[in-house]
C-alpha cells in the first residue's frame, strides 16, 4: 500500500481522537485571541522535581544558556542579512522555491516541489513537532521552577490544522525575577533545541552508518566547453538532435570539434563576449546518462575508485552497459540500463573515456549550510544504497534529519529580537541591564521588532518578484 494513504488516514485518526479529547474534557479548554489552548498539569510535577533537584548543575548552567542565547540572536541576524543578499537573485529563489517566511506543514517539500528537500509527512510533523516542542518548553519550566517561578499549567493550543504545546509559568513572578534568571529561563528553549538537535544528529550519523553503504557515483555533468557568440557564427549546424533533461540540443561543429548546443542559446538575443556551455559529442552526453552509476558490465561501482580502475579495463570503441539508480523520495530505487560505446580520450587515444565530469563544491547559502549540516559525515558525490527495506530505511533517516533541522531552525528562529519570540524579551532585557532605563529598553525593543519585520515583508517582496521572473520570464 502507499504510505501516503498510510500516512493520511493517520492524519484523519489523529484529527479525531484530538477532537474526541477536545470535547470531553471542554472544561480544560481556554480561548486566547485566535488560539484554542488545552490545559492540563501533567508533567509539571517533573519539570519541579528537575528543576529542584540539580541547583548546582542550572546554576552554571544558565551561564552558558544565556551565552547561547546571544550566540544564536548574532548568528540568525546574520543568517536574515545573508538571506536577503541571496534572495536578490532571482535564479536563487527560483532553486529554494519555498517562501522565506511559511510555517513547516506536513507535505510542503512536495506541494512547492522542492526535490532537495525529502517528503515531509503528517508522520513526521507530529513526531518532531512534539519532539521539538516539548523539550523546548519542558526547558522553560524546568529553569523556571529552579529560579522560584510558579509554573500554572502544561497542555497544547490548537491555531486551525496547527499544534502547539506550551509551559504556562506565572508571568507576575517572571517579571519580578532579577534580568539574569529572567534571561536564563528565556534562553532555555533553544539551549534545550540545540543539545537535543546534536543529539539526534549523531543518532542520526549512527543510523546511517548502520543501514548504508556505499553503492555508487554520482557526477555532476557532462564533458563541457565554454563558447562565445563569435564562435557560433563560424559553427556549422547539423540536422542531429537529443533531448537532455527536457532541454533540446542540436549537433554543431566548430573548428573541427563537435558539441552539443542548447536550442535555447539559438532562440535568445546573445552579444559578442557572451559566453556559451556546449557539451563535447561524447558517449554520456549522447546517451543521455543519469543518475549514480552502480554498475558497469554489471560489476559493481561503489567508489571514485573503483570507477577508475573498471572503466580502465576496457578500451575505445567497447560497448559497455552502465546501470544507473535513483532515489525517489518514497525510497524506492529505480535504475536503468544505457548501451554506450567508449570513446577514446583526448589526452591519450589509447585510454577510454565516458565523457562525465566529477568535481565536490560547497553550497553558500541557507541551502549550503543544511546541505552540509546533513552530508557532513558522507560523500556528497557517493550514492548510498540502504541494506534494507530502501522505503523504510529512507523513513527513518528522514525523520532524524527532519529532527535535526526543525531543532536548529526553531532555536535560530525563536532568538529573533522580535516580539513574538523569546529573543524579543530576551533583547529588551539586554537593553534594560546596559541601560538601566525601562523607557528606552522598550522603545529599543519595538524598534527592533519593527525593524525586523520590515526585513520579513522584504524578503517576501524579493521571493515573489523571484518567483514571477519565473513565471513570466521577465
Amino acid at each position: 500500500m502507499n504510505f501516503i494513504i498510510i500516512d493520511i488516514s493517520l492524519a484523519i485518526i489523529f484529527a479525531i481522537l484530538l477532537f474526541l479529547l477536545v470535547s470531553k474534557n471542554k472544561k480544560n479548554v481556554k480561548k486566547e485571541g485566535w488560539m484554542y489552548l488545552y490545559k492540563t498539569k501533567v508533567g509539571l510535577k517533573i519539570i519541579d522535581t528537575l528543576g529542584k533537584k540539580y541547583p548546582r548543575l542550572w546554576k552554571y548552567t544558565s551561564y552558558l544558556i544565556v551565552g547561547l542565547g546571544y550566540v544564536l540572536m548574532g548568528l540568525m541576524l546574520y543568517l536574515l542579512f545573508s538571506m536577503i543578499k541571496l534572495f536578490l537573485n532571482s535564479s536563487f529563489v527560483q532553486l529554494v522555491k519555498i517562501p522565506p517566511l511559511m510555517p513547516i506543514f506536513p507535505y510542503f517539500s512536495d506541494i512547492f516541489n522542492v526535490s532537495w528537500l525529502p517528503s515531509f509527512y503528517f508522520t513526521y510533523w507530529i513526531i518532531a513537532i512534539a519532539i521539538v516542542a516539548i523539550v523546548h518548553e519542558a526547558s522553560h519550566g524546568i529553569l523556571a521552577r529552579f529560579y522560584n517561578v510558579k509554573i500554572k499549567s502544561t497542555g497544547f493550543g490548537i491555531l486551525g490544522p496547527f499544534l502547539a504545546f506550551f509551559v504556562e509559568q506565572d508571568d507576575k513572578q517572571m517579571k519580578k525575577a532579577k534580568i539574569f534568571p529572567q534571561l536564563s529561563i528565556l534562553a532555555a528553549g533553544v539551549f534545550a533545541n540545540i543539545l537535543f538537535g546534536i543529539i539526534f544528529f549523531f543518532l542520526m550519523f549512527g543510523f546511517f552508518h548502520a543501514t548504508y553503504t556505499p553503492g555508487g557515483i554520482y557526477f555532476n555533468d557532462y564533458s563541457y566547453n565554454i563558447l562565445n557568440y563569435s564562435n557560433l557564427q563560424e559553427a556549422n549546424f547539423s540536422n542531429e538532435k537529443i533531448q537532455i533533461y527536457g532541454t533540446n540540443f542540436t549537433k554543431i561543429i566548430v573548428d573541427n570539434k563537435a558539441y552539443w548546443l542548447a536550442n535555447n542559446f539559438l532562440d535568445s538575443e546573445l552579444k559578442e563576449n557572451t559566453e556559451i556551455k556546449v557539451y563535447y559529442d561524447m558517449p554520456a552526453v549522447r546517451a543521455g546518462l543519469s543518475g549514480a552509476i552502480t554498475k558497469i558490465n554489471n560489476i559493481t561501482i561503489s567508489t571514485p575508485e573503483e570507477y577508475d580502475i573498471v572503466i580502465g579495463n576496457f578500451k575505445p570503441g567497447d560497448r559497455v552497459i552502465v546501470t544507473t539508480s535513483i532515489e525517489r523520495k518514497t525510497g524506492i530505487i529505480e535504475s536503468k540500463d544505457y548501451e554506450i560505446t567508449l570513446d577514446s580520450s583526448p589526452i591519450n587515444n589509447t585510454k577510454p573515456i565516458m565523457g562525465i565530469v566529477r568535481f565536490s563544491y560547497i553550497q553558500t547559502g541557507f541551502k549550503g549550510i543544511m546541505a552540509r549540516i546533513s552530508t557532513s559525515f558522507k560523500d556528497p558525490m557517493t550514492f548510498y544504497s540502504p541494506k534494507f527495506n530502501p522505503p523504510i530505511t529512507k523513513f527513518f533517516y528522514d525523520l532524524l534529519w527532519w529532527i535535526v533541522l526543525i531543532n536548529l531552525s526553531l532555536a535560530l528562529t525563536n532568538m529573533l529580537p522580535v516580539g513574538i519570540f523569546d529573543g524579543g524579551r530576551f533583547f529588551m532585557l539586554t537593553v534594560l541591564a546596559i541601560t538601566g532605563n525601562k523607557k528606552i529598553a522598550e522603545k529599543s525593543f519595538k524598534i527592533a521588532t519593527k525593524f525586523i519585520l520590515a526585513l520579513f515583508v522584504l524578503l517576501m517582496v524579493l521571493w515573489f518578484i523571484g518567483i514571477a521572473r519565473g513565471w513570466f520570464g521577465f
